[in-house]
């Protein structure tokens, strides 16, 4: 059965939109709930939303930053949708993936870049416990483990920075299509990089069981993973005083960073 996706590039013009899938395919994610220091899940946003809460629009404020980022440094956004004469609606749009290229990172020795594109203001709207969780502990962790591997395995002069980098890819919940939109258009974008650029591994980090899966099928090596100490149930959401220890032990068993590699066929 042919395929009713198609794939091509973001317009900026869709950014908006694109932050709003980006934060509805988050909101049940524990890191993300986590990072935000939430003592219950966000609702959902949808497209014909009115006034968010401040702490809806400050998830969606760093939504949108990951995607000025990315452009400030040159990256790919790119969208699975459904072909249509007038694309316009989210319902249309069955995934989103962002790739950033070799050489460039968000990073504190840059300000000036990440305060025009508001990311540091966004990471900042965070609090300083999220700025913690989020910088420090996670991208700590995600730091260590793929430096460990690619020295391990001598792969990109043992720099994850020599690599191509995926900062992103979600399904849009809101989309009823045919199954994988997400895995699929980070496949069609990686082997066009690969295409136009240079054919070096790729690696992204991902914080659940079905993502390792996924990627696993389009060629992803899970290369690390560790447990993170959240205090939180499997949402990531703050737990009660009250609660049960079968809610505590599903927290510990969800909060698993993982950190996965796709090196190039020759």
């Amino acid at each position: 059965m042919p395929s009713e996706l198609a794939f091509r590039d973001a317009d900026p013009s869709e950014d908006d939109e694109l932050a709003r899938v980006l934060y509805n395919a988050f909101q049940p994610i524990w890191n993300h709930n986590w990072f935000q220091c939430l003592d219950e899940i966000l609702p959902t946003i949808p497209s014909d939303h009115g006034a968010l809460t401040n702490l809806q629009a400050r998830r969606l404020a760093f939504y949108r930053a990951w995607l000025s980022i990315n452009r400030a440094y040159g990256g790919d956004i790119l969208v699975a949708h459904t072909p249509t004469p007038h694309d316009s609606s989210s319902e249309n749009i069955a995934a989103v993936v962002l790739l950033l290229p070799p050489h460039k990172r968000p990073s504190l020795l840059g300000p000036l870049t990440l305060w025009r594109t508001n990311f540091l203001q966004a990471v900042f709207g965070l609090g300083l416990r999220g700025f913690w969780r989020t910088v420090v502990i996670f991208e700590g962790n995600v730091g260590n483990m793929i430096s460990a591997d690619l020295k391990k395995r001598n792969i990109g002069e043992g720099k994850e920075t020599n690599l191509l980098f995926v900062q992103g890819c979600v399904r849009n919940p809101m989309w009823k299509g045919e199954k994988g939109p997400a895995r699929k258009l980070l496949d069609w974008g990686i082997q066009r990089w690969w295409d136009r650029e240079v054919r070096i591994p790729v690696w992204l980090d991902c914080t659940t069981g079905e993502g390792e899966r996924a990627y696993a099928e389009i060629g992803f090596e899970l290369v690390g993973d560790c447990m993170v100490k959240t205090g939180c149930d499997e949402k990531g959401v703050k737990l009660k005083a009250a609660v049960q220890e079968d809610d505590k032990s599903k927290g510990r068993d969800v909060a698993k960073q993982r950190v996965m590699v796709r090196v190039p066929e020759l």
